[in-house]
């Protein structure tokens, strides 16, 4: 190389260098500034802007930060004092069955059997698929609460199968043409009200009504053909749009197959996804053989790291299995989904083999007793296995201390209280409530719960979420008063729950929960500060954006 041109290199490195030293600034892809910055991190509880690259927050203080960084001019957002929260956590949800509910008639609110059959008749014009499905039903928001029987779904549909899950989804109505396809057949010899293993087939008079409880609403359930892939892509990424709409950026997708977890994974890949998903396997042979081979999976968008069994069914549908009978069915305590010894021989493998979660859905008294006893089996006192019981919603005051005797993470929904409240009491009678829903008692034992909405079975809406556990009130039926207001959480502890502890439950605390630099960058941006928002002002409060991985995901 000559002289001159090193000479003339030379020039430009040190005009570089003068230039780089009088910007003085870290160029990044987003600077968020001029924001009341909640941050859930003890170290720095409020901040004024954040600074993110490649998906990670770089920075977090006053705005100073927009004089140390430099973001290209559109990516440098003046959020107008709007409250910043870490984006929101649904601790306890099902994305995939949500998705597919998406594709079904939606009975959700229905003041009515014949309103459900109305609906049904509607939808079933504009949709060609081989069978009718539906979910939403609840018989304990009609006037007539009991079971209707599937008499008017055979003269709609003598020759289409149909399959309507509750609300709840552990129990559903099917017509004649369902049920033969299922093997289960009118004239076959069962008892009245047969009780199977951990479910039901009602019958009345002597005759199959359609109505199967739990277990049995599988029988049906596994013969349904399943959607199309590019049904099943739209529905997906419209469930997506719906939760960054509610200011959602991380799930915990309660029960799936590897091979769904997959499938979600490849649409992560291919960029048709991009919410964060920490998803709980079903507890069967291909899914516990793929937790033994290949152990803990995470990637930029989702981790597999539990299981998801069930103990027992519903409260609504008196699934759930209670120490004693049901106050408005005697003689019937509801029924375990599977024998003890199951639940003892999952435990042993998992704990043994893996490293894995096991997270079971609990709701009777009977049935979460059972589970701390089987957990306290195998975990050790003081463990930080995190093992989780799903729901939680009646525990015997008794049994309680074994949460926090074997670590083991209460995971709640509070709208569930507030949906129920109406007619608990009549489930369990009134001498019997001690226990139910009881959030601040169970966050007592490990100092914290996490919190989720069960949607489809309530709303998305984690705003809902906060309202209930706040105010033990329901944010959508005026009128109806507090339940169990002793339980109530503060606004902090909901806050947390839906942030810090949701990310603690999920084994998610080295990157989600809070707003620190190295976490992931998910933002939730509302138009209130829910820490200090009267309840008027948290049932009014709007999602105004919701950032993933430091980008625009949801804008109102």
């Amino acid at each position: 190389m000559s002289f001159k041109n090193r000479f003339y290199i030379s020039i430009i490195t040190l005009i570089v260098f003068i230039s780089s030293c009088n910007s003085g600034k870290k160029k990044v892809e987003y600077i968020y500034f001029n924001a009341q910055i909640i941050t859930m991190n003890d170290s720095m509880p409020s901040a004024s802007a954040i600074a993110i690259d490649q998906g990670k927050i770089v920075a977090i203080g006053g705005n100073e930060i927009l004089e140390r960084y430099k973001a290209e001019d559109a990516n440098t957002i003046d959020l107008k004092q709007q409250f910043v929260y870490p984006g929101l956590i649904d601790a306890h949800c099902h994305y995939y069955g949500y998705a597919k509910t998406l594709m079904s008639c939606d009975l959700v609110g229905t003041k009515s059997w014949e309103e459900v059959l109305n609906k049904l008749s509607a939808f079933a014009k504009t949709n060609g698929s081989e069978w009718i499905t539906g979910r939403g039903w609840d018989q304990n928001d009609w006037a007539n609460k009991e079971f209707p029987d599937n008499s008017e779904l055979n003269r709609l549909f003598p020759n289409r199968p149909v399959i309507l899950k509750r609300i709840d989804g552990h129990a559903a109505i099917c017509n004649n043409k369902a049920l033969e396809l299922a093997g289960i057949l009118p004239e076959a010899p069962i008892k009245v009200n047969l009780i199977m293993d951990g479910g039901e087939i009602i019958r009345k008079d002597g005759i199959i009504t359609g109505v199967l409880i739990d277990n049995a609403v599988d029988m049906v359930e596994k013969i349904v053909t399943p959607p199309g892939k590019p049904e099943l892509i739209k529905a997906l990424k419209q469930a997506e749009a719906d939760c960054y709409k509610n200011g959602l950026t991380t799930l915990a997708d309660a029960g799936l197959d590897i091979k769904e977890c997959l499938f979600l994974d490849s649409l992560h890949d291919a960029g048709d996804l991009s919410i964060y998903l920490y998803m709980m396997l079903n507890p069967n042979e291909a899914n516990m053989d793929y937790a033994k081979r290949l152990g803990i999976y995470e990637s930029d968008n989702g981790k597999i790291c539990s299981f998801k069994l069930y103990a027992d069914g519903a409260l609504g549908s008196r699934g759930a299995k209670l120490k004693h009978d049901y106050c408005d069915r005697h003689g019937h305590s509801g029924a375990m989904m599977h024998p003890a010894s199951y639940y003892d021989s999952f435990a042993r493998m998992a704990y043994a083999f893996t490293k894995y979660q096991v997270n079971t859905h609990a709701i009777g008294d009977s049935a979460n007793s059972m589970l701390l006893n089987v957990f306290s089996k195998f975990l050790p006192k003081g463990n930080d296995l995190r093992w989780r019981i799903e729901h939680a919603q009646i525990v015997d005051m008794r049994d309680m201390n074994k949460f926090s005797e074997y670590g083991i993470i209460p995971s709640v929904q509070p709208t569930h209280a507030t949906s129920d409240g109406p007619w608990v009491e009549q489930r369990l009678c009134k001498d019997r409530l001690a226990g139910a829903y009881a959030y601040k008692s169970l966050l007592g034992q490990n100092h914290y719960i996490a919190l989720g909405t069960d949607f489809p079975v309530e709303y998305i809406s984690p705003i809902y979420t906060f309202y209930s556990a706040v105010f033990r009130e329901s944010a959508t039926t005026e009128g109806q008063g507090s339940f169990l207001l002793a339980e109530q959480l503060t606004p902090e502890q909901a806050l947390k729950g839906m942030t810090v502890w949701a990310a603690k439950a999920c084994r998610l605390e080295h990157r989600k929960g809070q707003l620190k630099t190295g976490m992931d960058a998910d933002l939730t941006i509302l138009d209130k500060n829910l820490l200090k928002a009267s309840k008027a002002e948290v049932k009014a409060t709007k999602v105004v954006r919701t950032v993933r991985a430091g980008k625009t995901v949801y804008l109102k």
